[in-house]
């Protein structure tokens, strides 16, 4: 499996901590059956000041200690950019590390906030798609005003955006809410991928194995194999 989502990176966000806390995550995804990930840290201005320069700074880091510790986990670096008036800006000094690409255009992972989805975001969304960027929008199971109308995440789907579902929510890690709203999102062939969403050891880890479980009765292993593996293998080829 590749996990395109994940706060692996160590006292960057509020995923690990520490380094020691990192290297347990990266051991503990291995035994769960994932083999590639990619890192997100937050970018968020005022909240998560993080941008390609600091972020491929703890990456690099990161990345040397896997190897030191034998750890054989494939690593990429990307981040979760939350919806923002800089966002623009950001694109055009060339603040953020993309997930990869996705029909010759590159892909970037897109949060919205969790209790609503804000005035105008449909114009910041058409504005990535002119300069060929795709959002794959990140958990829109857990944003509160997506779980209330699931329909208000169709517009962005016609626009071309893509989706990304936590596999925690699909477990029910989440609540019985974003559980369903994420079951009727992936029923629906709306969703291109499943991830983890990890920030921690003790409640949200880096696996995805019960949600490919529950997956797997619903719609299947084909379809459930594209979710976790082929269809992230083609955004980072």
């Amino acid at each position: 499996m590749i996990d395109l989502h994940c706060h692996m990176l160590p006292g960057i966000d509020d995923g690990a901590k520490t380094m020691e806390d990192a290297l347990n995550m990266a051991k503990y995804a291995i035994d769960q059956g994932i083999r590639r990930c990619v890192v997100t840290p937050h970018i968020q201005p005022g909240c998560y000041d993080n941008t390609i320069e600091n972020i491929r700074l703890v990456y690099e880091a990161f990345r040397d200690q896997l190897a030191k510790h034998n750890i054989p986990l494939e690593v990429g670096m990307a981040a979760e950019v939350r919806v923002c008036a800089e966002l623009p800006l950001m694109v055009g000094q060339n603040k953020i590390p993309f997930l990869g690409q996705w029909d010759n255009k590159r892909v970037m992972l897109l949060e919205f906030p969790h209790d609503h989805i804000p005035v105008g975001v449909d114009k910041l969304v058409q504005w990535l798609l002119t300069k060929d960027i795709v959002p794959l929008i990140a958990h829109p199971e857990r944003n509160q005003a997506i779980v209330r109308q699931p329909d208000r995440i169709m517009p962005f789907i016609a626009m071309g955006c893509l989706l990304q579902v936590t596999a925690s929510s699909v477990s029910g890690l989440f609540g019985a809410a974003s559980q369903k709203c994420a079951l009727q999102l992936i029923q629906d062939n709306h969703v291109t991928v499943l991830a983890s969403d990890a920030h921690n050891l003790h409640k949200r880890q880096p696996t995805m194995v019960r949600a490919v479980e529950v997956l797997k009765s619903l719609i299947g292993d084909e379809r459930t194999f594209e979710l976790v593996t082929a269809n992230p293998a083609k955004i980072v080829a």
